[in-house]
């Protein structure tokens, strides 16, 4: 493994045995207490208590505290009602999906039809248009179901909750991320959606099996911009004062939300705690972000956070740490996601620390994951459960429900995942090279490429981008090895003003590594726009547009855009890899 990504001086090693010591379970157990009695709307009375209590909190610490008041875009839940009419006559409880248009006040009656698990392999065979369709699933399923039935022309639709309680969940079918914009605003309201438990929707099920079913439903929501508040903390570190950690995680819940996200909330509190004790110690610093608008603005709060402090992200954020839904009762174990530049040192932490070997999977475009485009490389995790064989028995059934009560967390489980980001949080602050590396990064970029290329070989040619990823990976070796060399005369010339120098010329070609590539790599809406929520990842998602380029006629006048589009999109790589390959030949040369 390169040096960089598992360094650690026995100095450091102790310190970090020292603030791990401080964790208090009474601590976190007494903000859990309070931030669960409170239902945290975005923009209610409930989130300005929360965040007053916060902000409360980190004075008392020490830690330099605001809380910052905007108009966020959000939608909240209104009414709803579900009635059978045909074949029998039957009333359901269900609750109001957001950011829907609200039905007539006589509500709207029309066919009930299922658009079953498999939406995406039969959904041409499925006629929607009109009629209000029953969901089930997984969240992922039914986000790709709602999609499709949106697309297709469906009047409704009636989201099933996966469990055996009669708990219900808030659909959030909207994917435009964060506030509209433009070229996003008519896109942001979906036709109603509301939700019934697992029980009644197996009935309506059942009852659709057995022939035509005519609904009548109601549904309301409230939509538009409301003054919501975004809580920050900031601990400044001695050596490199402007450099910092983001540590973030939504605060806002449709309900009491104890698992999500009050545990991680209480976890940040206490690591701003800890950390503000140490601060001396701390090289870079670190800045606690507690967001709101998750749900209820599609992720507004961390994108407004991106967008309004974009010069100071950009240049002195090194990572960016997310915590969301730790300490839940019966998960164990720990899951692990991350961009690729960050994935072995993280991964190295956790076996570490926690002693467990985990094989990390690729962090997703969902759950204020708001910085791929200015390219911040980004991780998260926490302790899991196992996938249900049916959602009869889905762990999570209580997850953005009324039910997600104290009940259901751990107090002692809470401590696993405060330890894995602690000690990653430690290093990212003390480090003295950043433990990021980029070989894995360019050899994803060319698998990426050769993946495509096959798909196109005789239309488009990917070639000279291949070579480029191969000159990345090069010379990203040579980097690793430059570091190591000058690592192993650390403790000689740690104080020597040339070799300082010398650190700082790698730290910035890192963080500039990762601004250049990971925005082409990880986005298609580019360094400044957002992906849909939901968005699937794949490598170089600009250019996975090739396989609609294989599907079109080569004489028609849609083959042809699509192809210049296609080019323009190839040189936007073809720049950013050529511009990494300078700075990496440029900074081994100062080396």
């Amino acid at each position: 493994m390169e040096k960089h990504i598992s360094w650690v001086e026995a100095e450091e090693k102790e310190f970090e045995k020292k603030v791990l010591s401080e964790y208090s379970r009474d601590e976190i157990r007494k903000h859990l207490e309070y931030l669960s009695t409170l239902i945290r709307r975005a923009g209610t009375e409930d989130e300005l208590k929360a965040a007053r209590y916060i902000k409360a909190r980190l004075d008392e610490y020490g830690v330099e505290s605001e809380i910052y008041e905007f108009d966020g875009y959000i939608s909240l839940p209104g009414e709803a009602t579900l009635e059978v009419l045909s074949p029998v006559q039957k009333s359901f409880p269900c609750l109001s999906g957001v950011f829907i248009i609200p039905t007539p006040p006589e509500g709207l009656e029309a066919e009930l039809i299922y658009l079953g698990e498999e939406v995406e392999k039969n959904d041409e065979e499925v006629d929607v248009r009109g009629k209000v369709v029953l969901i089930t699933g997984s969240r992922e399923s039914r986000n790709d179901a709602a999609r499709i039935a949106r697309e297709k022309g469906a009047a409704a639709q009636v989201h099933v909750t996966p469990g055996k309680t009669r708990a219900m969940i808030v659909v959030q079918p909207r994917t435009v991320w964060g506030s509209p914009t433009p070229e996003t605003i008519d896109k942001n309201l979906s036709p109603p959606v509301i939700s019934v438990c697992n029980e009644d929707g197996k009935y309506l099920f059942n009852l659709v099996q057995k022939g035509r079913v005519i609904v009548r439903l109601k549904a309301d929501a409230w939509c538009g911009y409301k003054k919501v508040r975004l809580p920050v903390g900031r601990i400044k570190g001695t050596g490199d004062p402007d450099k910092f950690v983001l540590v973030g995680g939504h605060y806002c819940s449709w309900f009491s939300g104890a698992s999500d996200n009050a545990v991680a909330n209480s976890v940040k509190l206490e690591m701003a705690r800890v950390f503000s004790k140490y601060r001396k110690k701390l090289n870079r610093g670190v800045r606690f972000c507690w967001w709101m608008a998750h749900e209820q603005g599609t992720f507004g709060g961390s994108t407004w956070y991106l967008d309004n402090f974009w010069d100071d992200i950009r240049d002195h954020a090194v990572a960016y740490l997310a915590m969301d839904g730790l300490g839940r009762k019966g998960s164990s174990g720990f899951e692990a996601r991350n961009s690729e530049e960050i994935k072995k040192f993280q991964e190295n932490v956790i076996k570490e620390v926690l002693g467990l070997k985990v094989k990390s999977k690729r962090v997703r475009k969902s759950g204020d994951q708001s910085f791929w485009g200015v390219g911040l490389p980004s991780l998260l995790g926490g302790t899991f459960f196992d996938r249900p064989k049916n959602l009869d028995e889905d762990p999570l059934w209580y997850s953005h429900t009324a039910e997600d009560t104290l009940d259901k967390v751990d107090i002692d489980v809470i401590q696993i995942p405060f330890k894995a980001h602690a000690v990653s949080i430690l290093r990212l602050c003390n480090n003295p090279v950043l433990p990021f590396e980029f070989v894995s990064l360019a050899k994803e970029f060319r698998e990426g490429l050769r993946d495509l290329q096959l798909k196109s070989e005789s239309i488009f040619d990917l070639k000279p981008l291949i070579i480029q990823t191969r000159e990345l990976e090069k010379k990203a070796k040579v980097l690793n090895q430059m570091i190591e060399k000058n690592l192993s005369t650390l403790g000689k010339k740690r104080t020597d003003r040339s070799f300082k120098k010398k650190l700082e010329t790698i730290n910035r070609c890192l963080m500039q590594l990762s601004r250049i590539l990971l925005p082409v790599f990880s986005t298609k809406a580019g360094k400044y726009g957002q992906d849909p929520a939901g968005t699937k990842f794949k490598p170089i998602l600009t250019l996975q547009r090739l396989e609609e380029l294989n599907s079109l006629k080569r004489e028609s006048e849609e083959y042809k855009a699509f192809r210049t589009f296609l080019l323009r999109e190839r040189n936007k790589i073809s720049d950013a890899l050529n511009l990494a390959d300078r700075l990496l030949e440029d900074t081994t040369g100062k080396l």
